[in-house]
């Protein structure tokens, strides 16, 4: 089953800004924080909020601080791109559960490590990403986040972990595409299949792997067959 649930090998093309995006298409794109906080910390105050950079200016940890930069540097710039304005034009709003918004367009972001996962789209639109640590005890969160099907599917701590991540990323990508957020009932929402129902609307779940040592989903409308997957160059 798990060949299955990874049996997506995407074909990631080198992105650069001056490539025009077909706005009726869902697009991936992948970051890497350490190839690319040099490259654009000198624009940082002209593409950044006031309130963007003074929150990363708070931050004491240098990593945690590239990688918000970068992230809200790269989404900013996708969004311009995508709404034909200026990075430093575009506009948030919180929505319930303060999930950030923009008109005309869904978008959703992850990041952990070195890699930043941010997918744009026409619909609603959830991704995860999430670090193979192979030291997590996650055995003794099975029962309250996961039904008994993903549970016999996920095995013992001593199974590959990527069975444990391959699900939580679905649940996690599938409740941003659905605007829930965080949930109480995990144990209730079964990603072990491809289509899933939430909030009246079927999403396509898909889950791959990432120079093998990283587990991503992306949750996406019906109707969003042809994905775009890009490196940022």
């Amino acid at each position: 089953m798990i060949d299955n649930l990874l049996s997506y090998d995407f074909a990631w093309k080198p992105y650069s800004t001056s490539q025009l995006l077909a706005t009726d298409k869902t697009h991936i794109f992948r970051i890497s924080v350490d190839n690319h906080f040099q490259k654009i910390k000198k624009e940082l105050a002209e593409v950044l909020s006031e309130q963007e950079q003074e929150k990363a200016s708070r931050m004491f940890i240098q990593k945690d601080k590239e990688r918000y930069v970068v992230s809200k540097y790269c989404l900013r710039t996708i969004l311009a791109l995508c709404l034909n304005k200026t990075p430093h034009e575009v506009e948030f709003i919180l929505h319930e559960h303060k999930k950030p918004t923009v008109k005309d367009i869904e978008f959703n972001i992850s990041h952990t490590g070195d890699y930043i996962l941010i997918a744009v789209s026409p619909k609603a639109v959830g991704i995860d990403l999430e670090y193979l640590n192979n030291e997590f005890d996650f055995k003794s969160i099975l029962d309250i986040t996961f039904s008994k099907q993903e549970i016999d599917f996920i095995g013992n701590k001593n199974t590959n972990p990527t069975n444990f991540y391959t699900i939580w990323t679905r649940k996690e990508a599938l409740l941003k595409a659905s605007g829930e957020g965080v949930s109480n009932n995990l144990h209730l929402i079964d990603c072990l299949s491809e289509y899933v129902e939430r909030n009246k609307a079927v999403f396509k779940l898909r889950t791959f792997l990432i120079e093998g040592s990283y587990v991503a989903s992306i949750a996406t409308s019906l109707d969003q067959k042809e994905l775009q997957f890009w490196n940022w160059i």
